[in-house]
């Protein structure tokens, strides 16, 4: 190949341009413009397994001597329940930091939260909490999973996008209904992101449309989703693993994992982080201090693990975009049983913490029977659909279509988020100020929430060569963009230029013979008149170039040490290949090589050099008697063989065939007892040694 059609085809590799770029709107300032991508608020949910006692969790210090005997057998101590200072409300010991948070005005109680006709088996109730479903109505799919798929039409089939490289939802334990959609899981599963390695490689094939093939065409799917977000999440946990003061249980490092994911800057709107333990039908508390046992210790570790996830995310200035809520199957009977512990009951309290929480107290203390037996439940004052269609509206950012996309219908709200922060539609301008409140995911609005004009940033592809000989107006830039739908202006002040890209030149302009200086590159899209893209790139002079080579004759290598550019041309033999390392070793062949190492730019001269690679040739006998056996690799069919005396004189010059054996024989028999040299040369052979003549 020719260094000028090799130079030709570098068009895509030699753009080494300085480019700098604005963004894409005129007449708008950059704080006006929010991108609807809603990628900033996230949503942690912990799971509470087995059917948590709200009546020890959150104690309704009115109907105090009811509980005493309703539950003499697990009741707290009235002097060691912590006063919320409010509605007649006290927490349990063990929740410090719930009591911290509630003083600060980030947590938000819900109480009375369950449904209609409750069923007490904690397999199908918490399938009912995890899939939005009424308790005479099975599904398949969980409400965080509709939810996204709502959201992300196209999922999983076209993930993860430019807009969405990361995973829509992790979840910290075990893979759970909750993620479940119609059509696929939503989530990515991980508690250990730094041990992710790849286990199969991508593939990429095509499969018939019958039900085999698109199962086969799900798992290739799946399998490079997992391959791309577990790398990810590895990359993202070790930037934010910074903060270790959580508390050394499988809650506390879910949570731990949750804040590293989101300080590395994870993207992923939805995190699942799970605890169990909390079915206490017997030894609920230990019977000398009803303050300790199982259940304290479970309060315990909720309350540091969401203690320490704000004081991480308050450290790392992340807290505000976070909203953490808990739930659980059931809650437990308002009596105790004999095994001082409590049997599977009915509604309970729901928390929720965050900044922008409303942190208004929902709902009336629960009403306790004077003298209550076992039958007795509390009574659900809220269905715990209306709290997350709630979650959906004033946090997630979904309107109303996709809240009942997500639920099968529609709820009351309960005031979750403080009005002021509410984002309907998850544009980044509260419903308020919002004159339109419904514009899709992805959309790029003004500080009205109304939609603007906008391309992506990877529309344009710019490149250069960067670089224009002293003297010389040899620089160059091509332009050309994916959206083809417009018709588009290239100005250049610095050269009173302009460009069209339409469907004439097929988007695509080369602007040529650039001297050295920095060049401002305005791109207009015709009936956009907002809109505003703006590059700049240096076009400069080269540096001096210089190649320092050294080489290795057993390796049969050179290695080069080069300066002055960002990419070498090396030609060996007329073979042409592209170094971009400033160290790197070529490869020679035996025989005669002819070596240049030269850069993109004619100006900064080439490098050349000659090497002469010899095969080693092996001989035996030494001494020898009558006959000298030479052993020659390589391709070559036949050598020069000269014979020297030890003083170096030329006694004769031999032209030998080599055979397929690559064997030489040669009679030696008449000559004398002395020392000789023998000098072999050919095409890909050049060496010389001593043999002895006995």
């Amino acid at each position: 190949m020719k260094r000028r059609d090799f130079l030709h085809n570098l068009a895509h590799v030699a753009a080494v341009p300085m480019i700098y770029n604005s963004m894409g709107f005129a007449n708008l300032e950059f704080q006006e413009l929010l991108y609807n991508s809603n990628s900033t608020k996230k949503l942690i949910l912990i799971r509470l397994d087995g059917g948590n006692d709200g009546l020890n969790t959150l104690i309704p210090m009115d109907q105090y001597s009811n509980l005493v005997n309703a539950r003499p057998h697990v009741i707290l101590p009235e002097n060691r329940i912590i006063d919320l200072g409010t509605n007649d409300l006290g927490l349990h010991p063990e929740l410090t930091r719930f009591k911290t948070l509630f003083d600060e005005n980030r947590m938000k109680i819900i109480q009375n939260v369950g449904y209609d006709t409750p069923d007490f088996s904690h397999f199908r109730s918490m399938d009912i909490w995890q899939s939005a479903s009424d308790s005479d109505q099975y599904l398949t799919s969980g409400w965080i999973g509709r939810y996204l798929e709502d959201l992300h039409p196209s999922y999983p089939e076209e993930y993860p996008t430019n807009d969405f490289p990361h995973p829509l939802a992790v979840e910290l334990n075990s893979s759970s209904l909750l993620t479940t959609g119609l059509k696929s899981v939503t989530s990515y599963t991980s508690n250990q992101p730094w041990n992710y390695n790849q286990i199969l490689g991508d593939f990429d094939n095509s499969y018939p449309e019958d039900p085999i093939g698109k199962k086969l065409k799900f798992i290739q799917i799946i399998s490079r989703q997992s391959n791309q977000y577990g790398a990810i999440l590895k990359d993202c946990f070790e930037k934010g693993n910074n903060y270790n003061n959580y508390p050394p249980s499988d809650l506390g490092n879910q949570l731990k994992v949750a804040s590293s994911l989101i300080k590395g800057g994870l993207e992923s709107k939805i995190y699942i982080a799970s605890i169990g333990g909390f079915d206490t039908h017997d030894n609920q508390i230990l019977t000398n201090d009803t303050t300790k046992g199982e259940h304290s210790n479970l309060m315990k570790d909720l309350n540091n693990s969401i203690g320490s996830l704000f004081d991480d995310l308050d450290k790392n200035a992340q807290s505000e975009d976070v909203l953490v809520m808990t739930f659980s199957e059931f809650g437990r009977t308002i009596t105790s049983n004999g095994s001082n512990g409590t049997d599977h009951g009915t509604a309970a309290p729901l928390f929720v913490f965050g900044n922008k929480v409303d942190f208004n107290i929902s709902g009336e203390n629960p009403n306790i029977p004077q003298n209550a037996v076992w039958q007795d439940n509390l009574s659900s004052e809220f269905d715990f659909r209306q709290i997350y269609f709630s979650v959906i509206k004033q946090w997630l950012g979904g309107n109303q279509e996709t809240a009942k996309n997500a639920l099968f219908k529609e709820f009351d709200q309960i005031p979750i988020i403080q009005s002021r922060y509410i984002d309907s539609d998850g544009d980044g301008v509260s419903d308020d100020q919002d004159q339109c409140d419904s514009t899709p995911l992805g959309t790029l609005v003004d500080t009205t929430g109304c939609a603007i004009f906008s391309l992506p940033p990877d529309n344009y592809s710019i490149q250069s060569n960067g670089v224009s000989c002293a003297g010389k107006t040899n620089g160059q830039i091509n332009v050309s963009v994916q959206n083809t739908s417009h018709v588009y202006t290239v100005a250049i002040p610095e050269t009173n230029a302009s460009y069209l890209l339409n469907s004439e030149n097929s988007h695509q302009v080369q602007i040529a013979d650039l001297a050295v200086g920095t060049y401002t590159l305005n791109i207009t899209v015709q009936g956009e008149e907002n809109y505003l893209q703006t590059y700049e790139i240096g076009i400069i002079e080269p540096g001096e170039y210089s190649a320092k080579t050294s080489v290795d004759y057993k390796d049969k290598t050179i290695s080069v040490k080069a300066s002055g550019s960002e990419m070498y041309l090396i030609e060996v033999n007329d073979e042409i290949r592209v170094e971009k390392s400033q160290r790197f070793k070529i490869k020679l062949n035996p025989g005669y090589n002819k070596v240049k190492i030269s850069t993109p730019q004619d100006c900064q001269g080439v490098h050349e050099e000659e090497v002469f690679i010899s095969e080693k040739v092996e001989f035996y006998p030494n001494p020898m008697v009558d006959e000298l056996n030479l052993v020659i690799p390589g391709k070559d069919v036949e050598t020069s063989i000269g014979i020297h005396s030890r003083t170096g004189v030329l006694i004769k010059t031999l032209k030998k065939s080599i055979s397929s054996s690559r064997r030489v024989q040669i009679d030696v028999s008449s000559l004398s007892q002395d020392i000789y040299l023998f000098k072999v040369k050919g095409k890909t052979v050049d060496q010389t040694f001593k043999i002895q003549k006995k």
